[in-house]
Order: C-alpha cells, then sequence, then structure tokens
C-alpha cells in the first residue's frame, strides 16, 4: 500500500482485507468458469453450433470477467494504494478508454481523496500524489488500452442487446479440440449496430473476396493478422492473443480466445498484486499458487 502507516485508515483497514479476500474469489470463480466452458463444450452434442447449456457457461464467463474487474478497480483504491477517508464508500466502477481516461481518473482521485495526505510538507505531498497518480495509470493501464475490451463488450452485448450465437460445424474437425479452438461466435451487418469492438465491426466492413481471401496476412487498425486457417468461406486471423473469424458476410471471435482473455486478464491482475507490496498482501501465498497455475494454462493453451 502506497499511503504511509502514520496515516489515517478508518476507511481502509477494514476494506482492504474483505476486497482481497472477495478478489481472491473472484479470480477463482473465473477461472473455474473457463475450465467448465472448456469442458461443456468438449461433450456439447449441437451439429454446427453450441447447446443452450454451453452458452450459458459462455455467458457467465463474460459475466464473471466484468465482476473481477469491478472487484479490482476497488483493491486499487482501498489496498494498492490506500486512502484517507474517515470512512469506506461504495465503489461504482465505469469503463475507461483513450478518450475519458483522465476525467474519470481525476474524478476517483477527488472521490476518494487518493494522494491526499493529512502529515507532511508541501513537497513531500506533492511528490506523494504524483506518486499516487503514476501508480494509477500503472494499474490501469489494460483498462485504458483497451486490452480486454472484447470481453466488457460481448458481456454488455448478451446483457443488453442479443443472446450469443455462433457457428462452426462438427464434422469440418477431425477432432474436439478442432472444435473447441475453431467454434467463433458470429456477427453480421443486422447487428453491427449493436456493436462497439473495433476489429469485429471493422472486419465486418471488410471486402473478403478483394482484401481477405488467398491471403496470408491481413492489415485491421495498423495491426498485423496472420491467416492460421480457412475453413470453407471462413477465415481464421490471429494475433497470438485472440483470433478472430471472418467470411464473406459475417465476422467473429473465436470462443477459444473468450478463455485464453480471460485467463489472460487473471494472470495479469494477479502479477500486478504480487509485484504492488507483498509484504501487505493478506493472502499472498493463494494469490502466487493462482499465477503459477495460470502461467501453467497460457502456456499449455493454443489459440489455433
Amino acid at each position: 500500500m502506497l499511503l504511509p502507516a502514520y496515516e489515517p485508515r478508518m476507511a481502509t483497514i477494514p476494506a482492504k482485507v474483505d476486497y482481497e479476500l472477495s478478489l481472491e474469489y473472484q479470480l477463482k470463480k473465473v477461472m473455474w468458469c473457463a475450465e467448465k466452458l472448456t469442458s461443456q463444450m468438449l461433450n456439447d452434442k449441437h451439429v454446427n453450433d453450441l447447446e443452450d447449456e454451453s452458452y450459458y457457461m459462455v455467458d457467465t464467463l463474460l459475466n464473471n470477467v466484468a465482476t473481477l474487474t469491478e472487484y479490482y478497480f476497488s483493491n486499487v483504491i482501498y489496498s494498492l494504494i490506500g486512502t484517507i477517508l474517515d470512512k469506506p464508500k461504495k465503489i461504482e466502477f465505469r469503463g475507461f478508454d483513450k478518450n475519458n481516461y483522465e476525467k474519470r481518473k481525476k474524478k476517483i482521485i477527488d472521490e476518494f481523496k487518493i494522494g491526499k495526505l493529512t502529515q507532511g510538507d508541501d513537497i513531500f505531498r506533492k511528490k506523494y500524489s504524483e506518486i499516487c497518480s503514476e501508480n494509477i495509470d500503472q494499474y490501469f493501464q489494460f483498462l485504458k488500452d483497451g486490452r480486454y475490451e472484447i470481453l466488457y463488450e460481448l458481456n454488455n452485448y448478451s446483457k443488453h442487446n442479443s443472446r450469443l450465437r455462433g457457428f462452426f460445424p462438427k464434422a469440418m474437425g477431425n477432432k474436439n479440440h478442432e472444435y473447441i479452438k475453431l467454434h467463433f461466435l458470429r456477427f453480421t451487418e443486422d447487428n453491427l449496430f449493436l456493436l462497439k469492438d473495433a476489429i469485429i465491426t471493422n472486419l465486418l466492413k471488410i471486402d473478403y473476396q478483394n482484401q481477405v481471401a488467398g491471403k496470408n496476412s491481413v492489415n485491421i487498425l495498423d495491426k498485423e493478422f496472420k491467416v492460421v486457417n480457412n475453413l470453407g468461406h471462413i477465415t481464421f486471423l490471429s494475433d497470438h492473443t485472440v483470433t478472430y473469424s471472418i467470411g464473406p458476410s459475417c465476422a467473429g471471435i473465436t470462443t477459444n480466445s473468450l478463455i485464453y482473455k480471460s485467463y489472460q486478464l487473471c494472470s495479469e491482475i494477479t502479477e500486478i498484486l504480487l509485484k504492488s507490496n507483498t509484504g501487505e498482501i493478506t493472502r499472498l501465498k493463494e494469490f502466487e499458487k493462482l499465477k503459477e497455475e495460470l502461467v501453467l494454462k497460457l502456456i499449455n493453451m493454443k489459440l489455433f
């Protein structure tokens, strides 16, 4: 925790332990959901998509990823940084992006008195405020740059707009693991107005025949994606962290990528916690154990 030990911690102490325990619980739950979804897909009997039971797990995974991020947000304030508030305040997480980050960051700093001290001269207080600001930037960097935005976007899509649907004929995969790697959530131009994800919306606007068919790689928003597989008129594109699909009239993302990104998010959050100040983390050994499990999962998991 950044807040000096001599500063008042009436709000920080009761919230810190509770939020750390909640975060540990939520990390384990996301990992459990990812494992259950993988198992469910292995046993799925649908001919060319997923059964409803499997989609229940997709929705559950996405929803719990969003909850994990909210718990992490609370941990940053009460556990990693600390506040001189007299009593804990309810935290409501609102997503960041490059356009609104500075405005929302300032609101958080002002509302929760982040970077404020009751003791010390002006020079020390100014330096402490700058350190807190820099650490907030570090802790929220993955939210600001949108590394996991696709997970939050699809969670909002399924909660507020429409159920998720996908496609992949089992007859096209010679083994179950092929089905797991290549089943994808499918979107068309009819869904375009419901989507914000820049890559999927961009893929839906691409001329498949002229820009994708027969190519070894495709440039999307100044980022290169390599063609990693072709099944009929469906092409799979990957940057080694996520695999998208595109066809003449559709685009999407592999369900396997959602599982991978969920593990990746858990790993990143755990690593931030362990690097912050290991001597003050209530459940240090549990977080270290989770990190080891996540590293192995990411190493052994294949996107394509």
